[in-house]
This record gives C-alpha cells, structure tokens and sequence, in this order.
C-alpha cells in the first residue's frame, strides 16, 4: 500500500504520540507499505515552529534527519500537484491549503491518505482516507 502522511500524522509517528491510531501506526511501521511525506507538511512545520503554534525541542532540519531514519519517500510539491490543487473544491468550511495541497498530492500520486482531520471527509471523493 502507498501512504501519505497528513502533518499531524508525521509528527506523532516521529514522537510515537499515542494520537496515532495503532492502524495507522502498523501500517506505517509495515515494511510492504511505502510511505510518502509532502514537503508541503515540513513548510507547515516550519511555519508552525516559527510562529510558536507548535513547541519542539528540534529544529525544521532534524525532521529531514527522521524522514531518512525512517525510509521515508519526501515528495517534492510538483506542477501536478498544483493543478490538481486548482481543481479541488475550495469548500467554505475548509480553507487550510496545506491541506488541500496534501489532498492534491495524495490524488495525483494515487496514494491514501492518513489523517484523523474529519474536515478532510469532504474529500472523500478525490482521494481514500486512512486512519
């Protein structure tokens, strides 16, 4: 199976933060599974750490570390993935666009996507939710 990791997904895989669901984390940990981060999720954390919305004692480039750690596969944001962007419903209830860009990634790369953000349901018909 191929994942995508929402931000939050990221984050508590790498803190082992019990959020995590055990399905998620199993299937994460499942070396048959390949697992993708969007290096629009390490431009929110970036974003988050700058503006103190999230507390770390590490700084942005030691997630770049954990990515490897980890075999994880990073995602680089590509002209696809903006144009699938374009093409998604902008729905009044949800506006975050780094959401939207990882729903658009998961779309173009045909990859499902763990997440426990019940607002990313309204997409259900783009893309396959896992969690």
């Amino acid at each position: 199976m191929n994942l995508l990791l929402d931000t939050h997904a990221f984050i508590w895989f790498m803190e082992d933060n019990p959020f995590l669901s055990s399905k998620a984390k199993q299937a994460i940990e499942n070396p048959e599974n390949e697992i993708f981060i969007s290096v629009a999720s390490l431009f929110e954390i970036a974003i988050k750490l700058k503006s103190s919305k999230i507390g770390f004692d590490k700084p942005v480039s030691e997630f770049f570390h954990d990515i490897t750690e980890y075999n994880l596969n990073l995602l680089p944001i590509s002209e696809n993935h903006l144009i699938a962007y374009d093409t998604i419903p902008l729905l009044s209830t949800h506006k975050d666009p780094f959401d939207r860009l990882i729903i658009a990634t998961a779309l173009v790369d045909n990859l499902s996507l763990i997440s426990i953000d019940k607002q990313l349901d309204n997409y259900k018909e783009f893309i396959t939710i896992f969690w």
